[in-house]
């Protein structure tokens, strides 16, 4: 059963939905959202000032209709309401000074898990994001810490993270940009309804809200906010990405970030992240729980070893076998001893790179860690 005051703060949350300062903080001064309401005309220009055009908003009581037609849904749906002020909503999400006051998901996990991780990046990503992607996600599911992966179901490094996370068994947070009964891209609507059994769909956006480009940009202050870390995996010099990180630094979250090539645009928001010492290199899932204090250090040394030796991947094992019968090759001759195409030995030798098993040098020199 809902409380009375919730109806206020749904009503107070579609009228400053573009406004995200607003709402938490009427209701911390206020000491409710329904307080607001029982202004009148005078009062809220005291508040806001004349010339504000929500005021009218505020004194129309059908936001306070809508509102109930929602509530109504909702529960018809299946669909949870969290209300900032009560312990459902996500404590973590609670500590933003920008956080949305009302949040609505369909499905069921915990959203005060002390293991959320955020993982974000182009829409546009190649095979070796997406590869470096899954590979991130079984890696973490296979450390037995349950991570609950987070992302916004874009296309992309976002639905390949969405995805992992099913296949490896962990539970995913899919945030949308739109209401809970408009999946947005359509494409992906059937990965929504699995992401619903095993985590949840989560939004700020109540039915009937419009579709702009600045709901995606506030979409990206829960992802980052609702999770202890955000890892970016390939992202150009702009875009959505490099928006959630600036956010997941402003909120003193943890960032990590995928390197890439110096060449290769979807890594330059990346390489960008880490040269400005905003965000620490991604290594590995490994070292990723250990700097976040989620497993044992003394643990790392025997693993590290045994993936000198065998990394689970015949090609990464050749470039290996040959790197440890030569001091120092360049791509030309790890091609005529691998056998591989020189375009494959790039992607290898750049994952090999970043599990710490191999050095590069000028001239496309390379050389066992």
């Amino acid at each position: 059963m809902y409380s009375e005051d919730l109806l206020y703060g749904i009503a107070l949350s579609t009228i400053f939905k573009y406004r995200v300062d607003l709402p938490k903080s009427i209701i911390e001064n206020l000491g409710s959202a329904g307080a607001l309401f029982h202004l009148n005309r005078a009062g809220l220009e005291q508040i806001f000032g004349k010339h504000y055009g929500f005021i009218d908003d505020i004194l129309d009581k059908t936001c306070l209709e809508k509102a109930q037609k929602e509530i109504d849904w909702c529960t018809e749906k299946g669909i949870k309401i969290h209300y900032y002020p009560t312990d459902s909503f996500p404590s973590r999400l609670k500590e933003c000074c920008d956080s949305p006051v009302i949040l609505y998901s369909y499905g069921d996990t915990d959203f005060n898990h002390d293991k959320i991780i955020a993982i974000v990046g182009t829409r546009r990503s190649t095979a070796y994001g997406t590869k470096t992607c899954r590979n991130i996600i079984e890696e973490l599911s296979a450390g037995g810490y349950n991570p609950v992966i987070v992302s916004g179901l874009a296309f992309g490094i976002d639905i390949c993270a969405h995805k992992a996370a099913l296949d490896f068994g962990l539970h995913t947070i899919a945030v949308l940009a739109t209401a809970l009964d408009t999946i947005y891209p359509s494409q992906h609507h059937s990965h929504a309804k699995s992401i619903s059994k095993q985590g949840a769909l989560l939004t700020e956006f109540a039915r009937g809200t419009d579709s702009f480009k600045l709901n995606f940009v506030q979409r990206n202050r829960i992802i980052a906010g609702i999770s202890a870390a955000t890892i970016v995996i390939e992202s150009g010099e702009k875009g959505g990405a490099l928006i959630t990180a600036e956010l997941a630094n402003s909120y003193s979250r943890e960032l990590f970030a995928v390197p890439g090539r110096i060449s290769d645009s979807f890594s330059a928001g990346c390489n960008k992240l880490i040269s400005g010492n905003l965000a620490s290199i991604f290594t590995s899932a490994e070292d990723f729980l250990i700097y976040m204090g989620w497993k044992d250090k003394g643990k790392s040394a025997v693993t590290k070893e045994k993936k000198l030796f065998y990394t689970g991947d015949p090609e990464k094992e050749k470039i290996l076998v040959a790197l440890r019968q030569n001091m120092e090759l360049n791509i030309d001759e790890l091609h005529r001893l691998t056998g591989q195409r020189i375009q494959d030995l790039s992607v290898k030798i750049l994952e090999l790179e970043m599990e710490g098993l191999v050095n590069s040098f000028q001239g496309n020199r390379y050389s066992l860690s």
